[in-house]
């Protein structure tokens, strides 16, 4: 991460810091230039005391932890960059300083449930509740929020991965499927909301970075290999004013892809950033999607555009009449200028 990350990181676990020190003194464990940047700016702290597990040299600044030992009730350790290790959590211990206790990582180990989580909880404010998909917090993730229906079912390779800090937030509705290889990656600040009875087919990739948001309606069908991406991956400046012009903030309106209840998306279909789809929406195979569109027409094409407008769909390939679509799904098209 860089400098700003970590800075963002250091202030989003400030306040479980805070609440776990009390009123104790805090030591870094290890240098760090930029931690000891947000302790002058955020607690006026000027000169905080180093320490070091390693033999000190002659004219070594650092403080050597046997010179601390025991005295967890007056020193909190902060690890701003060192591994968390079971090592490194055992040698704290044999000095008196426990883990969340009188002491605390930041760079945590990957954290991994394999066959999904019901109720998980942590010292970095993660909480999963995944009970049969397999989800991966990356190293630094914290105040990450998953919640997923126990009535939904994934296939084989079909994973949620968050990754950097910033909280992200998963919450996926009731009885959706998810077949294979079906992957979900949200970054720091990320949001992913997606609507009861939505189902993803296989191979798809979705992807939102941070700040951004996805929100997907309910009864939605997604077919094979369809990309979503919701940002733009990299920094893209306005040279003339030397501003940058696709700020990452949360709650931006350009920041989102709102995809409406009964969207249907044919394959190899890729939406991306700032994409607004109304409800009963058909998107061809192949299409690249980006932009406004209004409610049940078909899209097509790179870019895709309006080629059709009062149309509505079923998952029910074999019926030739439609008193089997819900009503809320048949209407005309809004007037639109695509």
């Amino acid at each position: 991460m860089n400098k700003e990350a970590f800075l963002s990181h250091y202030r989003s676990m400030a306040e479980t810091i805070d609440r776990l020190r009390g009123d104790r003194t805090i030591v870094l464990l290890g240098d760090s230039e930029t931690y000891r940047q947000f302790l002058k700016t955020e607690y006026g702290i000027d000169d905080p005391m180093i320490i070091t597990t390693v033999k000190k040299k002659a004219g070594d600044k650092f403080t050597h932890i046997l010179d601390i030992k025991n005295m967890n009730d007056r020193y909190f350790i902060i690890v701003p960059k060192h591994k968390k290790t079971l090592d490194m959590q055992l040698r704290l211990y044999s000095y008196g300083y426990e883990d969340f206790v009188d002491c605390f990582f930041y760079n945590h180990d990957k954290i991994v449930f394999d066959k999904g989580v019901k109720d998980y909880t942590d010292g970095y404010g993660n909480r999963v509740n995944s009970p049969s998909c397999r989800v991966v917090l990356d190293e630094y993730v914290c105040n990450a929020s998953i919640d997923i229906d126990e009535s939904c079912t994934f296939g084989e390779d079909t994973s949620i991965t968050v990754k950097t800090v910033g909280g992200a937030e998963i919450k996926i509705g009731r009885k959706c499927t998810f077949e294979d290889n079906v992957t979900f990656t949200a970054f720091g600040d990320g949001r992913i909301s997606i609507g009861d009875k939505t189902t993803f087919v296989r191979n798809t990739e979705v992807t939102v970075l941070a700040g951004m948001t996805l929100n997907i309606g309910k009864d939605c069908l997604f077919s094979c290999e369809i990309k979503i991406y919701c940002g733009d991956g990299h920094a893209i400046y306005d040279v003339a004013e030397r501003k940058r012009i696709n700020m990452q903030n949360r709650n931006n309106p350009k920041n989102i892809i709102s995809i409406g209840d009964h969207v249907w998306a044919g394959m190899r279909s890729v939406i991306l950033n700032r994409s607004v789809i109304g409800p009963s929406v058909i998107i061809g195979a192949g299409s690249i999607v980006k932009g406004t569109f209004p409610n049940n027409c078909v899209i097509a094409g790179n870019p895709a555009k309006i080629i059709r407008k009062d149309t509505t769909w079923s998952a029910e390939s074999l019926r030739n009449d439609m008193t089997h679509i819900p009503e809320e799904y048949i209407a005309l098209t809004e007037n639109d200028d695509n």
